[in-house]
């Protein structure tokens, strides 16, 4: 069946956005070009701005989606966990695959530090950190109600600790991008206390 003219320019678009993705990663952001884009993705170079009114529209709408689709796994990971400690252990087991040599470690760094120059795309950023803080709030809010092993606020500093998850994962990733030998230090029980709002045995 041949592809309809929306259908295309869809594909097009992805393959716009994944080179430019590769190439953030590759050369950083500021040096990716529309023509290096465009070879990248097999395309002529036309269609890039036929489809992105400029480079910098096209770096922040890559990273953008990039960040969403890895946020969408994030939250997929946590909703198959039945506990928050569980949940936990998911969101590790992804932040494990996180090192110096990983393109999406690599593509966030570059994000987050185009972020402090770019408005839209550190407004668009807040925006879905926002939404993903929500659902984990949520998550433990229906997570640690009617279990032993939470207190009371539990429920009521969820978006708080909502906002501590992630800023310690986070705060893990760019240690681990710095220092990839602190990936021995295991992590699981402070967050997996943090999660359960437990009190916690260590300093």
């Amino acid at each position: 069946m041949t592809p309809t003219s929306a259908e295309r320019g869809h594909e097009t678009r992805r393959r716009l956005l994944d080179a430019a993705a590769q190439l953030i990663v590759e050369d950083g952001w500021g040096s990716v070009t529309t023509r290096r884009v465009a070879d990248r993705a097999g395309l002529r170079p036309g269609l890039v701005h036929y489809h992105f009114s400029t480079v910098a529209d096209l770096l922040i709408e890559a990273a953008l989606d990039a960040a969403q689709r890895e946020m969408e796994r994030a939250a997929e990971a946590m909703a198959r966990a039945d506990d928050p400690s569980q949940g936990v252990a998911q969101l590790l087991g992804m932040v494990a695959e996180y090192s110096a040599e990983d393109p999406t470690t690599v593509l966030f760094s570059e994000m987050m530090l185009a972020s402090t120059r770019q408005e839209r795309l550190r407004a668009r950023l807040a925006e879905m950190l926002g939404e993903w803080r929500a659902g984990v709030a949520e998550w433990l809010r229906t997570a640690n109600a009617g279990t032993d092993g939470g207190s009371s606020g539990s429920t009521d500093d969820a978006e708080a600790t909502a906002l501590l998850l992630g800023a310690a994962i986070d705060g893990l990733v760019l240690h681990r991008l710095i220092d990839p030998s602190a990936t021995r230090i295991s992590v699981a029980g402070p967050l997996s206390r943090l999660a359960r709002i437990a009190p916690a045995t260590d300093a």
